[in-house]
């Protein structure tokens, strides 16, 4: 969706959603969910054809909720400089941290994938204001991918493009938490596996990374409540490579994006059409 925007208006509306109370500025966002909804039309008819992928009936109300969530989410990323750890920390309920804390405790570095669902970006951030050695791997969006870098960096979160090779493989060694999208794959040579109720290219990175340094995957996604003022993040048991090939561990990782995103069709934000069958 962030093609309906360009720098100047994420850097307005960050100074307009810091300024105002929280309330406030989901109030706007949803005003401008609405818009959206009015005029995307071609977000709109990928967004159904995603939650009919999901096992959803074509309803425009889940289409414009889809909107709604991911403009709450927009809102909450925009005011990452407003917030501190304790204040995010209390909005967030939590499910599966001890996975993250066992994989950790393995003293090796660790791979932690999740999708584009619900408030991805705020999760590191999350994370990184927990006190865990978190760094991630981000989309180069011309003109757009700095602005949001440097929002991240304010938390501690370091952040690497994909061609930073020699930084994300140092980041494994030095023990770090490797963070990683896992349902799109911009290369155009992802392995093909079998995701929700059809087929899409996935990258290759979390399983081959697994692969090759010995490190375990673990799976998570930190979703919006239903209130619109709290999180929930859930992390997954330790995917361990052992000798599984690169598509095996690839499908494992799509098998529980799929899970998650089953459980919050409403909040899978993925606007292009990627599917095989």
């Amino acid at each position: 969706m962030t093609k309906l925007y360009d720098i100047r208006m994420f850097r307005f509306g960050q100074k307009i959603a810091c300024l105002l109370p929280r309330w406030c500025a989901v109030f706007l966002a949803e005003c401008l969910a609405v818009v959206q909804f009015i005029f995307a039309k071609q977000e709109k008819e990928q967004i159904r054809k995603n939650l009919r992928y999901c096992g959803q009936k074509d309803n425009p109300g889940h289409v414009f909720k889809v909107m709604t969530n991911y403009a709450i989410c927009m809102a909450d990323i925009l005011r990452i400089p407003v917030y501190n750890n304790r204040k995010l920390a209390e909005a967030v309920f939590v499910k599966g941290l001890e996975n993250l804390d066992a994989a950790v405790a393995m003293n090796q570095g660790v791979i932690l994938t999740t999708g584009h669902i619900g408030n991805w970006d705020l999760a590191g951030v999350y994370l990184a204001g927990l006190g865990y050695p978190l760094c991630a791997v981000t989309e180069n969006i011309p003109g757009i991918a700095g602005f949001f870098n440097a929002l991240r960096s304010k938390t501690g979160l370091e952040t690497f493009f994909p061609q930073d090779r020699d930084k994300i493989v140092a980041a494994l060694f030095n023990k770090r938490i490797l963070a990683l999208l896992s349902d799109r794959d911009l290369t155009g040579w992802g392995v093909r596996v079998k995701f929700l109720a059809g087929e899409k290219l996935v990258p290759i990175g979390p399983a081959a990374f697994a692969t090759k340094y010995n490190v375990p995957i673990l799976v998570g996604c930190f979703t919006l409540n239903d209130d619109k003022k709290s999180y929930q993040v859930e992390i997954s048991e330790p995917i361990l490579p052992h000798n599984r090939s690169i598509k095996e561990l690839a499908q494992l990782i799509a098998d529980k994006l799929s899970f998650y995103i089953r459980q919050n069709p409403l909040q899978w934000f993925v606007l292009k059409d990627e599917w095989l069958g």
